[in-house]
């Protein structure tokens, strides 16, 4: 036993070898590049002196207790963390040193002070966060015109959370028919809630919208529209509660090229069968002004649609719109 605590004491001596070697493995790289003022802004002035802090109280403790080795291995370390706080202090970088003491200290703190929130931002950001921007320029643009004061609150988002938005994308990659950008919004909207983020969260990005399109101090017609209908989306999502106020687009294809139109363009309509056809459903909607407009877009087509409260299950002839016996809204 006596042997083994001795070869112990010669490999813990040993050790204090493998520290200094460490200490200045660790240091040689960044000595190199002290001078470098993105290298000291990269060293934390507070963290090293907490670690410096620390290191003292374990180094008297090792000297009073007869830990020699604990005393010389926390000394070494020690001496690591006081040249990262001078580092950190800009103490080598062209032009700082005149300032003094202090001043260097006080403005390494300051400066780590403005960042301290960096990493405790990147775990508050949502999930969604790039569907979330695309959501909120959507809505900006829904009137088709940005105001400065939409454009800043969207870009502080993005900013905030590190995520490249380029306006000009969105403006240059925007269809010009209305009623497709309407649909597009809202099946963002659903596609975001799909990925079940929590209802705190959208809770709060019904707050952010409803203050995005008040921000202009001015709701158009369109945002008030589009307003209506994310409103009834986003509250039944919190709530978790259905929402009986329902409406349904019903288009009724009148020919075999209109069946086409609606197989390989409108993707977002259902088929069902009603009595001895069928006919196409879009929705549920949560505003009838919003279903109009969506049915407005069908219409274009040259296709017949209709806004309903409920669901038809079943429609005796789709030839015309008189023969079409639902409950129309």
């Amino acid at each position: 036993m006596e042997i083994f605590q001795k070869v112990i004491s010669v490999l813990a001596f040993l050790s204090i070898g493998f520290s200094l070697a460490e200490v200045y493995l660790t240091m040689n790289p960044v000595w190199k590049r002290k001078h470098e003022r993105v290298v000291a802004e990269s060293q934390s002035v507070s963290g090293n002196l907490l670690s410096f802090t620390i290191g003292t109280i374990f180094a008297i403790n090792s000297l009073f207790t007869g830990e020699y080795v604990g005393f010389i291995d926390n000394i070494l370390f020690n001496g690591l963390a006081l040249f990262y706080i001078f580092v950190g202090m800009s103490l080598w970088v062209p032009g700082e040193r005149k300032k003094g003491f202090w001043t260097l200290i006080k403005e390494a703190l300051n400066f780590e002070r403005k960042e301290a929130g960096d990493l405790a931002k990147s775990f508050l950001k949502p999930s969604g966060a790039k569907k979330i921007i695309s959501i909120l320029s959507q809505v900006a643009m829904i009137d088709e015109v940005i105001d400065p004061r939409e454009k800043e609150f969207i870009q502080s988002f993005a900013d905030h959370w590190g995520i490249n938005f380029s306006w000009d994308n969105l403006t240059t990659n925007r269809i010009a028919d209305a009623s497709v950008n309407l649909i597009n919004l809202r099946q963002d909207v659903n596609d975001y809630l799909a990925t079940s983020p929590p209802q705190k969260q959208v809770s709060e990005l019904k707050d952010i919208i409803n203050a995005l399109v008040n921000i202009d101090e001015e709701v158009s017609e369109k945002e008030r529209l589009i307003m209506g209908e994310l409103d009834g989306l986003l509250s039944e999502y919190i709530s978790q509660e259905s929402n009986a106020a329902r409406y349904h687009v019903i288009v009724a294809p009148q020919n075999e090229r209109q069946i086409q139109v609606v197989t390989t363009s409108l993707p977002e309509l259902t088929r069902y069968e009603v009595g001895e056809g069928f006919a196409y459903n879009s929705g549920p909607f949560y505003s009838k002004e919003y279903a109009d407009i969506i049915s407005d877009g069908y219409r274009s087509l040259n296709l017949f649609s209709i806004v309903t409260l409920t669901l038809p299950t079943e429609i005796n002839s789709i030839n015309s719109e008189d023969d079409l016996t639902i409950n129309n809204e």
